[in-house]
């Protein structure tokens, strides 16, 4: 073959032109994608921020939304404070709105759709777990959570290691506001894996006067008089169930930052890791897996093994599945925080909810070998979706097998520190059976008025150490009972007013173990509180309260001097 008759210049032209083709094409290629990536930040902040400015029309499409041509190199164009087009003529028909985004596909994880917070209306049992949004029967269950149902028990919530009915899940979603997660401006909000949480920090006046110990007897868990805490620091990570027809696995794992480590103590968990009434600190409170099997019953069964947090009452440990700052007598020294151990929840109608489960005590790890106890109840959605009731019973030996020692700075409720016997075995173990029982009632009054009842009875055989008031191994019996009342009113759409009111009676004195003359003394506690939940946006809430605890017998107040204490706090609480 003869050779080409193309002069030196023009073939070194030929060559550079083609490495130059080459070489911009990918170059192009990484600018277009650089621009659509500032068009998805730009639209998640706005997304995120609520819709501060004018956003532009999502569109899946190369056409801009006001009609011209797309650039030629491929990018589509994004229309910023385009000038309106005229008006149509009254006898012209108004164009529709351009809906260009496919919606998604039945099935898939709740694409971008933000969460909702807590209905605070609903047992503990009742509530979505770490705020994880319902899911009704068939749908999934894996967008991120929001705040939890403060209208529901805690049985009727996920974040209680419970579950909600399918008709308190339809409730939850159709009323409350939606809560932006940090996830979902990062564009990561259909992932399978979720993680949010919030923060919340906490001022607490005593009008008596700041006690000598510093700290307001039975207000918590803020509990340190005339300070500022800084009291959940709280990241979740979770997979949440799918509650459909196939079998599917999840996990959750809470940490949880701040003062609140001391007031969610469990025992022979990082037991004198941190200092006493110190922000330093941190806990564990929930570290399980669950699976959903679809079997038996027409919403199937769901398991969860690990550390979870109770389903007992109404009220509970995470700040935003509460209604006040401050918690009850009944929750605080009458009930547990967490278990450690196996829950399944059997689903056999969308309104009703069976528990069953084996637990091996009140807020302790497995650093021991304890003997198992039992753990159920059932939850329940009336037909007209006002009014649900929870009942829990939780039975088992909660002394120890052997005596606890005698240094430590922390020891769990209903346990007397009996320094003579530290470490020693403890040979009534095996009949130290405490028993618990939880009923919770809401309803419904109004679309803008709900009210909540709880009533817990409980008692514990043998407690060594009662009857001598901690001088000597000496056992004693004790029960308890409470009686508490919650209403929420919606005096706005961004402000609800709070009323709790209650009565703790501490019978022998051994859950809150007052002392008088050395022994330990019953007594029965009341308290009334009046506060605010204001949620200027979904994602930040402000909640103020007013606290009036008094004492029936016995002084308990301001270092045992007086017998009763009026505490004015506040807490913000930023969901993330």
């Amino acid at each position: 073959m003869a050779k080409s008759s193309w002069p030196k210049g023009r073939r070194l032209a030929f060559w550079i032109a083609v490495c130059f083709l080459t070489l911009q094409s990918p170059a192009d290629g990484r600018e277009i994608e650089r621009e659509k990536r500032v068009v998805r930040v730009e639209s998640r902040l706005r997304r995120f921020l609520g819709g501060i400015g004018s956003s532009p029309v999502r569109t899946n499409r190369a056409e801009p939304v006001d009609g011209r041509k797309p650039r030629s190199d491929g990018a589509i164009r994004r229309v910023q404070a385009a000038p309106p087009p005229p008006a149509p003529p009254d006898d012209t028909p108004t164009p529709a709105a351009d809906l260009s985004d496919p919606p998604p596909a039945e099935g898939v994880r709740n694409a971008g759709a933000p969460t909702r917070p807590v209905d605070l209306n609903v047992p503990t049992a009742d509530r979505p777990i770490s705020g994880a949004a319902p899911a009704a029967a068939g749908e999934d269950g894996g967008a991120p959570a929001g705040p939890v149902d403060l209208n529901m028990p805690a049985a009727n919530t996920r974040i209680s290691s419970g579950m909600p009915t399918t008709a308190a899940a339809r409730t939850a979603e159709a009323t409350e506001d939606r809560v932006k997660h940090l996830q979902d401006l990062l564009g990561y909000e259909d992932a399978p894996v979720q993680i949010f949480g919030w923060i919340e920090n906490s001022y607490t006046g005593d009008t008596n006067g700041k006690p000598r110990n510093g700290q307001n007897f039975g207000v918590n868990p803020n509990r340190l008089a005339n300070s500022w805490m800084g009291n959940q620091y709280y990241i979740v990570v979770e997979n949440a169930l799918e509650q459909g027809d196939e079998i599917n696995f999840g996990f959750r794992l809470d940490t949880m930052f701040g003062n609140d480590w001391q007031f969610n103590y469990s025992q022979g968990m990082l037991n004198n890791a941190f200092k006493l009434n110190s922000f330093a600190g941190v806990d564990f409170p929930q570290i399980y897996g669950q699976v959903h099997l679809p079997w038996l019953v027409k919403g199937g069964i769901d398991v969860k093994a690990g550390r979870g947090y109770s389903i007992a009452g109404y009220e509970q440990v995470p700040a935003i599945a509460r209604p006040l700052l401050s918690v009850p007598y009944m929750f605080d020294y009458g009930q547990p925080f967490t278990h450690v151990g196996v829950l399944t929840i059997m689903h056999p109608t969308d309104r009703m909810n069976l528990f069953n489960g084996a637990v091996n005590g009140w807020d302790r790890w497995i650093n021991q070998r304890y003997l198992w106890g039992y753990i159920g109840g059932f939850s329940w959605t009336s037909k007209d979706d006002r009014t649900t009731l929870a009942s829990t019973v939780i039975w088992g030996p909660n002394q120890f097998p052997s005596q606890l020692p005698g240094n430590q700075q922390l020891y769990p409720d209903g346990y007397v520190n009996v320094p003579s016997i530290a470490g020693l075995p403890n040979p009534g173990y095996f009949r130290n059976d405490r028993t618990l029982f939880t009923t919770v009632a809401t309803h419904k009054w109004s679309d803008k008025l709900t009210q909540v009842m709880e009533a817990d009875q409980g008692w514990e055989r043998s407690i060594p150490g009662l009857g001598s008031g901690g001088a000597n191994g000496r056992p004693r019996s004790a029960t308890w009972f409470s009686f508490g009342n919650w209403f929420l009113a919606e005096l706005h759409p961004k402000v609800t007013g709070v009323w709790r009111s209650e009565v703790f009676w501490d019978c022998q004195g051994a859950r809150i173990q007052n002392m008088v003359n050395g022994q330990f003394v019953g007594d029965r506690y009341y308290e009334m509180t009046l506060g605010l939940i204001y949620k200027p946006n979904p994602n930040l809430w402000i909640r103020p309260e007013a606290r009036y605890d008094w004492t029936q017998f016995h002084p308990a107040y301001n270092d045992d001097t007086r017998k009763s204490q009026l505490t004015l706090a506040f807490d913000v609480i930023l969901l993330w």
